[in-house]
């Protein structure tokens, strides 16, 4: 008896073992990444390709979320963002870029756009100020009566140690950007000189000096807006004001959309056009 319990006992260890081995096979174990490890330093902060979805697919995985409903359409490399006037993209700046944000410096936005005339003001981006009706750096298309020429607006709040927010303005004309073809658009804040250079297709479209500006430092600073002003998404990101009749969410494609926390160079942005990055 005690040696047919035993022979049982060592058929039941080995069936077990087998087992065990199988289940090792079907489920092998993952090497996980280390979700709390550095991140290697990269300029471009933000990097969005719109291939069916809304990641961030830079260094920094900014956290996507959408106001609306979202599609995509061909684009320019691949698939493109296809705005509406309910929809937009925001992006949460990951933790451990929080130093980086408020001490900016310089700065450049750059991405491809199709869309036709705007007969109201269209929201593109916005780093928000939570407190005041503008953002810290706001871009947008101004209202205009041409065709083809379009009218965009830079808006910047600059903290320093002369003024809390000294508020600038500035304004580029650029010509063949509406219409049936995509078109390329760069934003350059250059701190060191305080210099603003807008790109179209590659090529300068406007210079202009901010005499004194220096490097941008903002504050009450929060979830960057794409497609949208900061005060019309739902909610609005600043209490300082609401949805305005005149302001609308950007209705039209937008493909590649980059953020670098750096004045890049005038042969970059060309890259970027010529290679349809």
């Amino acid at each position: 008896m005690k040696r047919y319990i035993n022979l049982l006992l060592a058929f039941g260890l080995s069936a077990f073992t087998l087992q065990s081995c199988f289940q090792d096979m079907d489920h092998p174990a993952f090497d996980y990444p280390d979700s709390s490890a550095g991140k290697e330093y990269s300029p471009m902060k933000l990097f969005l390709p719109f291939e069916n979805d809304m990641r961030d697919k830079g260094n920094y995985t900014f956290l996507m979320s959408a106001g609306g409903e979202i599609t995509y359409t061909d684009g320019v490399n691949g698939q493109a963002y296809q705005g509406t006037k309910d929809s937009y993209l925001l992006a949460r700046v990951p933790s451990y870029l929080n130093d980086t944000i408020p001490e900016l410096g310089s700065c450049t936005v750059a991405f491809w756009m199709k869309t036709t005339r705007n007969t109201s003001a269209y929201g593109i981006f916005s780093i928000p100020n939570t407190k005041t009706f503008w953002g810290n750096f706001d871009i947008y298309l101004e209202n205009t009566g041409s065709e083809t020429q379009a009218f965009f607006k830079m808006h910047l709040y600059n903290c320093t140690s002369v003024k809390d927010n000294d508020e600038r303005w500035v304004e580029a004309k650029v010509d063949n950007v509406f219409g049936t073809e995509w078109v390329h658009m760069a934003f350059v804040y250059d701190g060191d000189n305080s210099m603003m250079t807008v790109y179209r297709n590659g090529e300068s479209a406007l210079t202009k000096e901010l005499p004194g500006y220096g490097k941008l430092k903002f504050k009450d600073w929060g979830t960057f807006a794409i497609g949208a002003f900061q005060f019309s998404t739902k909610p609005s990101l600043t209490e300082g004001a609401g949805a305005q009749s005149w302001a609308s969410n950007f209705p039209g494609q937008l493909d590649q959309f980059r953020f670098y926390d750096r004045a890049i160079s005038a042969s970059e942005i060309k890259q970027l056009y010529s290679g349809k990055e």
